[in-house]
C-alpha cells in the first residue's frame, strides 16, 4: 500500500466515523467498508469503501445488490474502474460530483470571524449531553441568523486529531453572499479549542469552489453505486 492510499483510507475512516456521528446513523463495519443505516433514505444500509480491490467491490457489491435501496460509495481515484465493475456486478453510477477533501487545521483561523452586519448573529451550539454515547469526542452545530432566519448552517465534530464538518449549507435565497466562508471559518474556530490536526469533508460542487479558497485539497473522488433496478427508477 503506498503512503497516499493509506493516508486516503485514514482520512476516510476518520471522515466516516464523524459524518455518522454527526447524524447519529447506526453503523457497522467489516473487512474493507464502512456502512451506515440511513434512516433519511428508506431505511436502508449505504456502504462505504475507500479504493478496494477488485475482489473486496465484488463483496460489497454482493451485499448491496441484495436489496435495491442498499447504496454504495466507493472514495478513491480509479472512477472508470469502479464504473466498470459496477456494471459487471449489476450495479450503475448515480454520481461522481462530490469529493473527499481535507486540510492541515493550522491553516484555519482560531477565531469566530466579524460579521459585519449588525442586524446578522451567530448561533453555536454543542451537540448532545456528556454522557451521549458516540464516536465524536465533541460536537457543535452553528447557524448564521437574521431575527428568526437561517442564512446558513453546518456542524463539526471531533474524533481523535481530526475535524469533521458536515451539512454545511447556505438557504438558496442568501447564496453568492459569503455566508459559506463565515460558517466554515466559525466551525474551524469551534474546532481548533480541541487539539486537532486535519480537516475532513465530503465537498459538493459548489463547496469543493469554497473550500479551495480556504486551503483544502482533495484526496478522492465519492462514486455512488446503486442496483441497477434502483437507478431505473431514479431516471427522470
Amino acid at each position: 500500500m503506498t503512503v497516499a492510499s493509506t493516508e486516503l483510507e485514514d482520512h476516510a475512516a476518520a471522515w466516516f466515523a464523524g459524518w455518522s456521528a454527526l447524524r447519529s446513523y447506526q453503523t457497522t463495519a467489516g473487512p474493507g467498508y464502512w456502512a451506515a443505516m440511513r434512516p433519511d433514505r428508506g431505511g436502508e444500509w449505504e456502504y462505504f469503501s475507500c479504493d478496494p480491490a477488485p475482489l473486496d467491490f465484488a463483496t460489497l457489491a454482493a451485499k448491496v445488490s441484495a436489496l435495491p435501496r442498499r447504496t454504495l460509495c466507493v472514495i478513491g481515484p480509479n472512477v472508470h474502474a469502479y464504473v466498470k465493475m459496477a456494471h459487471a456486478a449489476g450495479l450503475g453510477m448515480v454520481s461522481t460530483s462530490e469529493k473527499l477533501m481535507a486540510c492541515s487545521m493550522d491553516t484555519q483561523d482560531n477565531q469566530d470571524p466579524f460579521l459585519g452586519d449588525p442586524e446578522l448573529s451567530l448561533v453555536v451550539k454543542r451537540i448532545g449531553g456528556r454522557h451521549n454515547a458516540s464516536a465524536a469526542q465533541v460536537r457543535f452545530f452553528a447557524a448564521i441568523m437574521r431575527g428568526p432566519t437561517v442564512l446558513a448552517s453546518g456542524s463539526v465534530g471531533i474524533y481523535g486529531d481530526f475535524a469533521v464538518f458536515d451539512s454545511l449549507q447556505t438557504q438558496a435565497h442568501h447564496r453568492r453572499r459569503g455566508y459559506g466562508m463565515l460558517m466554515m471559518k466559525t466551525l474551524a474556530a469551534r474546532a481548533k479549542a480541541h487539539p486537532v490536526t486535519t480537516g475532513v469533508v465530503l465537498a459538493s460542487t459548489d463547496g469543493q469552489r469554497l473550500y479551495g479558497k480556504l486551503g483544502w485539497r482533495s484526496l478522492g473522488t465519492m462514486t455512488v453505486l446503486v442496483p441497477r433496478e434502483r437507478l431505473a427508477e431514479m431516471a427522470p
